[in-house]
C-alpha cells in the first residue's frame, strides 16, 4: 500500500501540496479566457464576455480557492493589463487588469498575445479572401508576401511584453505560481471544409502555423520567467472548427452552438481547463526533481541504518518519510527525516537504527523536495528490516 505523505514546511502545521493553486486566484486574459457568448455570461463590466464556465471558472471549480477573481476580457491585448480597455461592445470599460493582482495571491493564470499578434483578425479576414479563392493561397499571399510575414514579425514583437506581464506579475504577486496559457488548435490537421468555414487548405496551414508560432514564443517565455506553460493545444486536436458537432469544439464564421465566432464553446472551454488543471497538479515549472529514489540495502540486517539514495536536479531541502509495519503485531514505526541544503547531484540519507528500530518490518519510503516553495512530486521505495543472520 502506498504510503500517506503529510508534506509538512518546516515550522507550519499545515499540509503543502506539490500542485494546486492555493487561497486566491487570480485570471487575466482576453476572450479564449473568457469566453464570449458561452453560457452563463456574468460580471462588470458585462460586455467583457466572461462566462461561469471558462477555464478559470473550472480551475476554481476544481481547486475551490477562498478567493477567486477573473477580470479576463475579450479583445484584450498585452497592453490592457497596465492600461483600461475601452471601446467594448456595450460601451464598458474594464480597468487594467493588473489591478486585480495583489500580494496574498498564490495563482495568477494568464492567457494573452493573440490580439497583439492580430491572430482572429487575420483569420476573419482570410475567410473573406477564401470565399473568391477557395483552393488559393490568398492569405498567405497577403500577409506573407514573398516568405516576409507581417504577423510572425507581429509575434516577434510581442515577446518582450510577454516577459514583461510574467515579470509585473512576480513582483505584484511575489508569493503566486503563474501560469501562461497557449492557444487551442481550432483548425484541421489537413484539408478543408469549404463552404462551411470559407478558408483553403493553404489558408488553414498559415493560420495553423501561426497558432504553432505564437504558443512556442509563449512556452519560450515561460521558461524563461519562471512560469508554468500551459498547452491546450494537444487536448483539443480533432475537435476543430470543420467537425460536426458534437465533436466540434471551436465554432467557425456562423456559431452552431452559444460562442463568439472562431472562438471556443462550452466544450473547447472545458478541453482548456482540463489541460489547465493538468499543468497545475503537477510540481510548478522551476520546482526541484527528486530521481533516482531507492533504499540499499532492500534488506537493512536489525541493527544497522538504512541508506535512502537518491539524486537531485538542483540544491534544496529534502524531507524523508517513513512508516513501517511490523510483523505479526499491530505496532510500526513513522516519522520524518528534515535536511536541508542537499546539493545538486547523488545524495545519501541514513535513517538511523533508532528512526527504524530493531524489530523484523515492512518500511515504506517517500520523499519530497523544497526550494523557494516549490515542491518536487513525491517519490516512494520500500525496504524490509530482517533479522541477523547467525
Amino acid at each position: 500500500m502506498a504510503m500517506a505523505v503529510a508534506l509538512l514546511a518546516p515550522g507550519s502545521a499545515e499540509p503543502a501540496e506539490p500542485g494546486g493553486i492555493g487561497d486566491v486566484y487570480i485570471a487575466l486574459g482576453d476572450s479564449y479566457t473568457s469566453g464570449p457568448l458561452v453560457p452563463m455570461q456574468h460580471g462588470d463590466p458585462i460586455d467583457c464576455g466572461r462566462s461561469d464556465h471558462n477555464y478559470p471558472s473550472l480551475i476554481a471549480a476544481e481547486f475551490k480557492p477562498e478567493t477567486f477573481i477573473d477580470v479576463s476580457c475579450g479583445s484584450a491585448q498585452t497592453k490592457h493589463m497596465t492600461e483600461p480597455q475601452t471601446g467594448l461592445p456595450a460601451g464598458g470599460t474594464n480597468p487594467p487588469q493588473f489591478n486585480a493582482l495583489r500580494e496574498d495571491a498564490t495563482l495568477v493564470t494568464v492567457g494573452i498575445g493573440g490580439n497583439d499578434a492580430g491572430l482572429v483578425g487575420v483569420a476573419e479576414d482570410c475567410a473573406q479572401l477564401g470565399l473568391t479563392d477557395p483552393n488559393g493561397t490568398a492569405c498567405r499571399d497577403k500577409y506573407a508576401p514573398g516568405g516576409n510575414d507581417t504577423v510572425a514579425a507581429k509575434i516577434e514583437a510581442t515577446k518582450p511584453k510577454i516577459a514583461a506581464i510574467l515579470e509585473t506579475i512576480h513582483e505584484r504577486s511575489p508569493n503566486a505560481r503563474v501560469a501562461i496559457v497557449g492557444y487551442p488548435d481550432v483548425l484541421p490537421d489537413e484539408g478543408n471544409c469549404y463552404p462551411t468555414v470559407p478558408l483553403s487548405p493553404d489558408d488553414i496551414r498559415y493560420i495553423d502555423e501561426l497558432i504553432v508560432r505564437i504558443n512556442a514564443m509563449i512556452a519560450e517565455q515561460a521558461a524563461k520567467h519562471n512560469a508554468d506553460y500551459v498547452d491546450t493545444y494537444a487536448d483539443s486536436g480533432g475537435h476543430d472548427v470543420c467537425k460536426l458537432p458534437p465533436q466540434r469544439w471551436f465554432e467557425g464564421l456562423v456559431p452552431t452552438e452559444p460562442a463568439f465566432p472562431l472562438h471556443p464553446n462550452g466544450k473547447g472551454l472545458a478541453s482548456m481547463g482540463r489541460s489547465a488543471i493538468k499543468t497545475l497538479k503537477a510540481p510548478p515549472q522551476g520546482a526541484p526533481a527528486i530521481t533516482r529514489f531507492r533504499v540499499r540495502p532492500k534488506r537493512v540486517v536489525r541493527g544497522r541504518p538504512a541508506k535512502v539514495r537518491f539524486q537531485l536536479s538542483e540544491q534544496a531541502d529534502v524531507t524523508i518519510f517513513y512508516s513501517s509495519q511490523v510483523h505479526g503485531t499491530d505496532q510500526g514505526r513513522a516519522g520524518f527525516v528534515h535536511v536541508t541544503g542537499v546539493a545538486e547531484g547523488r545524495t545519501v540519507v541514513r535513517l538511523k537504527r533508532r528512526k527504524i528500530g530493531i524489530r523484523r518490518a515492512r518500511f515504506e519510503v517517500s520523499a519530497i523536495a523544497e526550494d523557494d516553495g516549490l515542491f518536487s512530486d513525491p517519490v516512494e521505495a520500500r525496504f524490509h528490516v530482517v533479522a541477523r543472520k547467525r
